[in-house]
């Protein structure tokens, strides 16, 4: 379910408006339906990501990794999954005659448990590009999980993304990213250094609406934001924008489960919320 949902649902009305009479169409209200089929299209790609999330985190189950230890997870945080649909799934060639390329490669920093890199995939990313330290087993089984689901279109650097993504630069100059997600290490030095790192990947000299698009998780924390309004201060980037969500958002297993974060223990099931924490994913460009 690559296609974006205003896409979808504008070739579904338009293929039934060829086919009723005059009169039938004129009592339609079109712009209500569109939002409505839109609305449900969006929710249609949030179950998507949840039933193959489901079958990632059976696998990682079915090799003795126990759910709850894994740290964090994008998929706790519903309103910054339904942005990241939304970017991934924007479209990347709004001059039709151009030759800018449709397809899009994202680049992150945290692989983690596969979670956000399984999102970009479902969402129609051509390639991701993924940075983990790879500390967990888990990071390697679900890299093997997903590589085999998407062929050809994941790859996963680990080692020390401090070192990693500058030597990944310097080995192949020619690769660009349309989508930068930095959520990897989150002191102040970590995150300045990912974000000044990732800026080497991007092209700063495509246009505003074929451009790039940054994305930096975890920015009400103190390290990450930190380094984010260093990052804008000192020039390097600029934010369009935030979205505010939090992990009692979403209490439906399997989009999220029994997670440990920090020490502490939250579950996410119906009625039983406990230390629940709030998640800003900011998003911007980075600047020439």
């Amino acid at each position: 379910m690559d296609v974006s949902p205003e896409e979808t649902v504008a070739k579904a009305i338009e293929d039934i408006l060829a086919i009723l009479d005059f009169d039938v169409k004129a009592k339609l209200d079109i712009t209500g339906t569109k939002a409505a089929l839109t609305a449900m299209v969006k929710e249609a790609q949030v179950l998507q990501f949840k039933m193959v999330l489901k079958d990632l985190n059976a696998h990682l189950q079915a090799n003795g990794i126990d759910i709850a230890t894994l740290e964090g997870s994008t998929s706790s945080f519903l309103g910054s999954v339904r942005f990241m649909q939304a970017t991934a799934l924007r479209d990347w060639n709004t001059n039709k005659g151009s030759q800018i390329s449709p397809e899009k490669t994202v680049c992150e920093v945290g692989f983690n448990a596969g979670h956000s890199a399984l999102l970009w995939l479902l969402a129609g990313a051509s390639r991701v590009i993924s940075f983990e330290l790879g500390k967990h087993k888990y990071s390697q089984l679900a890299n093997e999980w997903l590589s085999a689901r998407f062929p050809g279109r994941l790859l996963v650097v680990m080692g020390d993304s401090l070192q990693t993504v500058p030597t990944f630069h310097t080995m192949f100059t020619h690769e660009k990213c349309d989508i930068v997600f930095v959520d990897g290490g989150h002191t102040s030095q970590q995150a300045w250094e990912d974000l000044t790192h990732f800026k080497e990947l991007v092209d700063l000299g495509r246009n505003a609406s074929n451009g790039h698009i940054l994305l930096v998780d975890d920015t009400n924390m103190p390290g990450v934001g930190e380094a984010w309004a260093q990052a804008q201060a000192q020039g390097i980037a600029v934010e369009d924008g935030h979205v505010l969500s939090h992990n009692a958002d979403v209490n439906d297993f399997p989009f999220s489960s029994d997670l440990r974060w920090i020490g502490n223990f939250v579950t996410e099931s119906p009625g039983a919320i406990r230390w629940p924490w709030p998640g800003k994913l900011s998003y911007g460009r980075y600047l020439p």
